[in-house]
């Protein structure tokens, strides 16, 4: 590869390190138009013609957001309703009445703040409002971590039977690493988000 093309791949790569599965797809496909438009006007032209590296990751962001915006907002709905049927779960096979303890209410709450920060997102997105988005669900993350860890520590309260703590814990740790993985996408969300406001 000549030098002033490797140095424009090279450039690319480095604004599209925000998501590395589009900066192979771009660094496959712009290579093989530079290395075409190369032989018929020359590597420099080539080069030139192609536009500033920063620019086409911008184009790429930008057309990909509204799809991150979705899917971020899927996954928050997903763990959602993921949390609800596990709560369900806890409180039928237990056998909990409504529960009135402050653990009980912090996991309830955290869920209920959490379904609203959802759908806030989900009218935010209508509105093409990314910023307010972003924030609803990372709020949203915010409540449901707080929900897990009322259960966590609901599994380890003193009173809890070994069948009890099994099944607590272990639909927290579900919750937890569901979280995780809302936040995972959040991260991905971020990082377009930034590059659009660089």
């Amino acid at each position: 590869m000549t030098g002033l093309i490797a140095a424009y791949l090279d450039e690319l790569d480095r604004v599209l390190a925000f998501d590395a599965r589009l900066s192979r797809r771009v660094h496959d496909e712009i290579e093989s138009h530079l290395f075409d438009t190369a032989e018929h006007v020359g590597e420099a032209d080539a080069v030139r013609r192609f536009g500033h590296p920063a620019e086409i990751a911008r184009a790429y962001a930008e057309a990909a957001l509204p799809d991150r915006l979705r899917r971020s907002c899927v996954a928050a709905a997903l763990l959602g309703g993921a949390t609800l049927l596990l709560m369900r779960l806890r409180t039928v096979a237990l056998d909990i009445p409504g529960g009135s303890d402050a653990l009980t209410w912090l996991d309830r709450g955290g869920l209920v703040a959490a379904l609203l920060c959802i759908g806030a997102a989900w009218l935010f997105s209508l509105r093409q409002r990314i910023a307010l988005v972003r924030k609803a669900l990372h709020l949203a993350a915010g409540c449901f971590a707080l929900s897990v860890g009322a259960s966590l520590l609901r599994a380890f309260d003193g009173g809890s039977g070994d069948g009890a703590f099994a099944l607590i814990a272990g639909t927290a740790l579900v919750e937890a690493i569901l979280v995780g993985g809302l936040m995972m996408q959040l991260a991905r969300l971020d990082r377009y988000a930034r590059r659009l406001a660089a």
